[in-house]
């Protein structure tokens, strides 16, 4: 029975599916993606940008007060000091708008594990309900689709300015070069076709 079916049926490869993803993510309404700063590593957060997938609006952008002094580390990597952050406003009270923006949309963030753990902690840490933000299967994952799409299975820098927006741009176009097949790919394709 398959048989009849058989020109009909394709299997995708790891790039296959990443490009898929990836044209999926960029349609409208769909997905947001997301980038946060933190006061150390895995530690508060100092920053949240959300931009729309399809129109790269920002939906977010807010220096976050941790409550808490940056670590040298931390600083040496986003130049976020204790004092851009003293007048901001803390978790909780940035947190109505973080959800109201990435209600009913699958949040992208390069390394979206980092992202969602931050936030959930900081969630957790002022008592507050994460909501939708604590469910895993609500997040999808730039730096895994990339290195699918890429054949390869490291991890991979973005090369993002280490600011939240910046960083959420840098995802963004990321996320818009997966729509098409990675140069190797098409050159092997190209050697087969000339076989």
């Amino acid at each position: 029975m398959a048989a009849r079916f058989a020109d009909g049926i394709q299997l995708l490869s790891a790039q296959g599916k990443a490009v898929h993803w990836a044209r999926r993510m960029l349609q409208p309404g769909v997905a947001v993606v997301l980038d946060t700063e933190t006061h150390a590593l895995w530690g508060r957060v100092m920053e949240v940008a959300v931009a729309d997938a399809a129109t790269g609006e920002v939906l977010l952008e807010n220096l976050v007060n941790p409550q808490i002094p940056v670590t040298e580390d931390a600083y040496a990597v986003h130049g976020i000091s204790d004092t851009m952050v003293a007048d901001a406003p803390t978790w909780d009270v940035v947190l109505p708008e973080l959800l109201r923006v990435t209600a009913g949309r699958k949040i992208l963030a390069y390394n979206a594990d980092y992202d969602r753990t931050v936030i959930v902690g900081d969630c957790l840490r002022v008592e507050a309900d994460p909501q939708h933000l604590r469910a895993q299967d609500q997040w999808g994952c730039i730096m895994r689709q990339r290195s699918d799409w890429e054949g390869v299975c490291d991890f991979r820098p973005l090369g993002g300015v280490h600011r939240a927006l910046g960083d959420a741009c840098a995802a963004l176009e990321m996320l818009t070069s997966l729509v098409s097949a990675p140069e190797w790919v098409l050159e092997r394709t190209q050697e087969r076709v000339r076989a």
